[in-house]
């Protein structure tokens, strides 16, 4: 009946020259009828509008909103509310053939044949209109106006802004961006943003942009946060990076703004150094003395000894002596070790953690001999990325801290795993020993702070684990109740090794 009455002159002129865009679909959709003024609305011929349904009209993210009302106007037409509550209801946006997204109102009229429901849609435009008084040219003048105001922004920004799309494709890189990164925006534009970040950061941050996309969620999207950047020509600099995004059309873009942030690194790096230099100065002067003071006391002895001619005497003085001379070498050697850290000294590699701790392992094998200690470690342990000859000192250190710790445990273990975490690597060494009281969980990694000055050591080594963990932009950190036989857990992170 309705295609019969389509075929109707006199009604199609009638619907064809209505200045109000109009479409007839069927139960399922698709459409079977529009007008010119339609036509004009989406961009489509009438020839293509008739190969589509009524959802090809509207954003995608809509869609199945739409699915949903439609299947329930098609079941009962009449049961659903005044035109007003439904543009309320949907606030409806048209998608016009180039992509463009414009709002509009809809009304709803069930036609009811023979051969089922149709429905004709009555669409009108509510994009704001310019006002009357601007002429074209106003209007593109102030277009104009305000697209050079933005690059004017773009332009005269100190920080780096850049553009990219969902696949991580650089679509704007500013001046400020060719300054901080070393690319001429022509070099830069169309490539991947992960040329502007080194290794291990580029594998940690590839698939963020999907994965926001997927889930909604992403720690990267909205938030500020410091990470590394690469320049051309291969060096790496601290950067502040806030990642927002926008949407043209149903097109998803992200803006980063990048600033450089090196003086601000120098400048912490600077106070922390001259606190650690404050603490530095008065451990030393109060470890040093300590066997100074024996060595001057026992020579005084010596003296007396020697004028005495006590020949015993003599020979346990100079042993006194002698002991007192080697805990100050030691103290020193020790000094001289946690100065050659404040850089890495070898290319970082990538290498296996279960070969680093067999070695660790060996190093200390005599004191887990006389101890007894059982070594408890992962079948399979992921690899690391660093600094090989630094971390196995690292691991070395926590197993033998672990041996030396484990007070009067009848069956001592120490179990050694790691695991990945929000990109991160988590190792850590478990022991079943004396434990740490909470109190004291901060001070252990302070430079000569032994918490038992009964066992051997100068209390330097976790303050080693510690300068080497930061220099690998690492954590390190402990976990302990404090309690006999409940034992601690050392970790500390490291940048996820590269693929």
């Amino acid at each position: 009946m309705l295609s019969r009455l389509l075929r109707v002159e006199s009604f199609k002129h009638l619907l064809e020259s209505a200045s109000n865009a109009l479409l007839i679909s069927d139960h399922q959709g698709q459409i079977v009828f529009s007008n010119t003024a339609l036509e004009k609305c989406f961009g489509y011929t009438g020839k293509e509008l008739l190969g589509l349904t009524i959802e090809d009209l509207i954003p995608k993210r809509f869609r199945q909103q739409h699915k949903t009302y439609h299947a329930d106007y098609i079941a009962s037409p009449h049961l659903h509310g005044t035109h007003q509550e439904l543009n309320d209801a949907l606030k409806p946006l048209g998608l016009h053939k180039n992509g463009t997204e414009f709002p509009l109102e809809i009304s709803l009229i069930p036609l009811e044949t023979s051969t089922g429901l149709y429905v004709l849609s009555i669409v009108r435009d509510t994009t704001p209109q310019r006002p009357a008084e601007e002429t074209p040219s106003q209007y593109e003048a102030l277009a104009w106006e305000s697209k050079a105001r933005l690059q004017a922004i773009l332009n005269t920004a100190t920080d780096g802004i850049i553009i990219i799309d969902e696949n991580g494709l650089i679509e704007t890189f500013n001046p400020g961006a060719e300054r901080l990164f070393g690319y001429e925006a022509a070099e830069a534009i169309g490539q991947n943003i992960l040329i502007l970040m080194p290794s291990p950061h580029r594998e940690q941050d590839t698939g963020y942009i999907e994965r926001y996309l997927q889930t909604g969620q992403g720690e990267f999207i909205g938030a500020s946060r410091e990470t590394t950047g690469m320049r051309k020509n291969g060096s790496t600099f601290p950067i502040d990076i806030s990642i927002s995004e926008m949407r043209l059309g149903e097109r998803r873009l992200f803006t980063g703004i990048v600033r450089d942030i090196t003086e601000r690194h120098h400048f912490k790096e600077l106070e922390e150094k001259n606190a650690e230099l404050e603490r530095f100065i008065y451990t030393v002067s109060h470890d040093l003395r300590s066997p100074l003071i024996t060595i001057h006391g026992f020579a005084g002895m010596l003296k007396q000894s020697f004028t005495q001619h006590n020949q015993e005497q003599i020979l346990e003085d100079i042993g006194r002596i002698q002991a007192a001379a080697a805990k100050m070498q030691l103290l020193l050697d020790d000094l001289l070790e946690l100065s050659r850290i404040g850089r890495l000294p070898n290319r970082p590699e990538k290498f296996s953690l279960s070969d680093l701790t067999r070695e660790a392992t060996e190093l200390v094998q005599s004191a887990i001999t006389k101890r007894g200690v059982q070594i408890k470690v992962a079948p399979t342990l992921p690899h690391l990325f660093g600094d090989r000859r630094r971390l196995l000192e690292v691991m070395q250190n926590l197993i033998e801290n672990a041996v030396k710790f484990m007070g009067d445990q009848k069956a001592p273990w120490i179990e050694i795993n790691a695991y990945e975490e929000e990109g991160k690597l988590l190792c850590y060494v478990r022991d079943n020993g004396m434990g740490i009281d909470p109190r004291y969980h901060e001070k252990i990694f302070n430079l000569f702070d032994s918490l038992h000055q009964n066992v051997e050591g100068t209390g330097i080594g976790l303050t080693i684990v510690k300068r080497i963990i930061e220099i690998h932009e690492g954590h390190v950190w402990v976990q302990s109740a404090g309690a006999i036989g409940q034992g601690s857990t050392f970790y500390f992170s490291l940048p996820r090794a590269p693929d």
